[in-house]
């Protein structure tokens, strides 16, 4: 009778490990936010990954609105480099700044007898756009609109002569214009100056999170998919299918393909590039801190 109760105990004592183990090993989810485009991109690994989920959104304004909560269920946001800095800059956000992932997709497209002084369409006047067109480019006569669909609109309808896009929507633009007939051309790439720190073009989206250590593995996935992954268009393709070019706002999956090195998608520690961020949020009169970094 004791044996068979000794026995009864270390099967439940044995039970009781392999449920605390079992209960250990399961990997914490994790919530991002990302905006919809080329930052977009940077989630395609997690489409295959149960524990982490991704919310996209169209606009600055919802992230904002999760930046400065304490209580944000979003582990990990992706936002404009300006727009959580400074939020931080005024004491508004428990997010730090962790690394980069876009340096710049900026590009002036339009005919290719634009002169300047011609109408010209712009999107973002007071965000990353219009700073980075004022400060590389020099255009007269600019017109800003809403969203990049507008511009798009105005170059397809030939109301302006050129205009500011971002890719990808700039290459789809382009194919739009030819199936209509019209010829649309890259006039100008906003990412040519190489930074102090050695990049190319400028830091422009970001990952912002609150705790370094429960986010490391994603940090690590989206630095792989960036840096390494993306010779993959076998894989990249079907993560897109697998999310849906609507959830991303992308035009399609070719195009985000043909389109991957104008986006500029690479992912760069913030640690490494102080110089870079510093000189760029001097545009949108934000002085940095090493305290904005986690």
């Amino acid at each position: 009778m004791m044996k068979k109760t000794f026995s009864k105990l270390l099967f439940a004592a044995l039970l009781l490990c392999l449920c605390a183990c079992a209960n250990d090993s399961k990997t914490e989810p994790i919530s991002i936010l990302a905006p919809q485009g080329a930052p977009a991109l940077a989630t395609l690994p997690f489409a295959d990954q149960e524990t982490v989920s991704v919310d996209y959104v169209s606009g600055s304004n919802p992230l904002s609105a999760e930046l400065i909560k304490n209580d944000s269920v979003y582990d990990v946001i992706i936002a404009p480099i300006n727009l959580g800095t400074k939020l931080m800059e005024k004491n508004n956000t428990p997010y730090r700044l962790a690394a980069v992932i876009t340096w710049g997709n900026l590009y002036i497209v339009g005919e290719a007898d634009y002169q300047n002084g011609d109408a010209f369409a712009a999107f973002g006047e007071a965000a990353v756009p219009g700073k980075i067109l004022t400060h590389y480019a020099d255009v007269k006569e600019v017109t800003y609109f809403s969203s990049v669909q507008d511009v798009q609109t105005q170059l397809l309808s030939g109301k302006a002569k050129a205009g500011l896009l971002a890719e990808p929507a700039a290459t789809a633009t382009i194919a739009k214009a030819k199936e209509k007939g019209k010829t649309l051309t890259i006039l100008q790439n906003l990412q040519e100056k190489e930074t102090v720190d050695g990049q190319k073009g400028y830091p422009q989206a970001a990952i912002f999170v609150k705790d370094r250590e429960k986010t490391e593995t994603v940090l690590k996935n989206i630095e792989q998919l960036l840096n390494e992954t993306a010779s993959n268009e076998e894989q990249i393709s079907a993560w897109i299918e697998q999310i849906g070019v609507e959830q991303l706002g992308i035009p399609n999956a070719k195009i985000a393909l043909s389109t991957w090195e104008r986006q500029n998608l690479k992912y760069v520690d913030a640690n490494t590039v102080k110089n870079d961020i510093a000189e760029f949020l001097k545009l949108f009169q934000i002085v940095f801190h090493d305290n904005m970094l986690i």
